[in-house]
């Protein structure tokens, strides 16, 4: 064992409490991280990287001792802060993640099949069917474009920037404004992806309104419902192209959000 791996095992015994701070934000942070829930990935595998990744953090020069009360009560409430400091970053990004599904499941409302439920394997939760596909395919560009390991290396230059215990979370009116800001976008972004879809339909329903006028004998409910959804099949489909467009648009927006969120809860 060469001299450099003697003192991080030294340091890292020395400062056990401090390593079990970091890795508490690092486990806050992945819990809630798209991809990571759910029951795909097992709870021990989850433990295993948030473990690893605290020791990259640990020994990668950054981490300070943070100055707390040498008290039960003072360790317990450095640990709480660290933990909703992951929680808040990794609450942003499965917001902006989760706006796939928001779409999906406006189309699925639209065209009929909001009826139709599938096991979501994320959630662990029936979610309609279009919304569990725009899922997956996000999921699969999530990891193979490199956002995923984007979203971590911003994630850990929040250790940079707020050092353990310097956090400012609770009462922060800033951070509630940015926090909003997410939700507020989760919408937008989603009426957005999902217009296509909606404008189609909308403007099936006014044809449809016009032919109910003009014969009053025909069932708008048998007819417009074949159509509702072959018309949205097709739309579906020309603008799944768009989709990895729209995905890198939003993840985009997700990386400069949690430099806010890190801003914001600066001291």
């Amino acid at each position: 064992m060469d001299f450099a791996a003697s003192q991080a095992i030294i340091d890292l015994y020395a400062n056990v409490d401090v390593f079990l701070v970091v890795f508490v934000r690092v486990m806050g942070f992945f819990i809630i991280l798209p991809v990571m829930v759910g029951q795909n990935m097992p709870v021990y595998a989850r433990i295993g990287v948030s473990l690893g990744l605290a020791l990259m953090a640990f020994t990668s020069g950054v981490i300070e001792v943070p100055p707390y009360e040498l008290t039960i009560i003072g360790f317990g409430f450095l640990i709480l802060q660290e933990f909703l400091i992951g929680l808040v970053i990794g609450f942003a990004v499965m917001m902006y993640f989760s706006i796939f599904h928001f779409v999906g499941q406006l189309v699925d409302f639209q065209i009929g099949f909001s009826m139709v439920s599938v096991a979501d394997p994320f959630s662990q939760q029936q979610t309609p069917i279009t919304g569990s596909f725009y899922y997956l395919i996000v999921s699969v560009f999530f990891v193979w474009s490199g956002a995923l390991h984007a979203v971590i290396e911003a994630f850990f230059g929040s250790f940079g920037m707020l050092p353990i215990g310097e956090a400012h979370i609770l009462g922060n009116a800033v951070l509630t404004f940015f926090l909003f800001e997410v939700i507020i976008e989760y919408f937008v972004f989603g009426l957005r992806i999902a217009m296509p879809v909606i404008g189609t339909v909308i403007i099936v329903d006014i044809i449809l309104g016009i032919l109910v006028k003009a014969v009053p004998q025909m069932n708008v409910f048998v007819v417009g419902l074949p159509i509702k959804v072959f018309l949205g099949m097709i739309v579906i489909y020309l603008t799944l192209p768009l989709l990895q467009a729209a995905f890198g648009f939003v993840m985009y927006d997700v990386i400069g959000t949690i430099w806010n969120l890190i801003g914001g809860m600066m001291p």
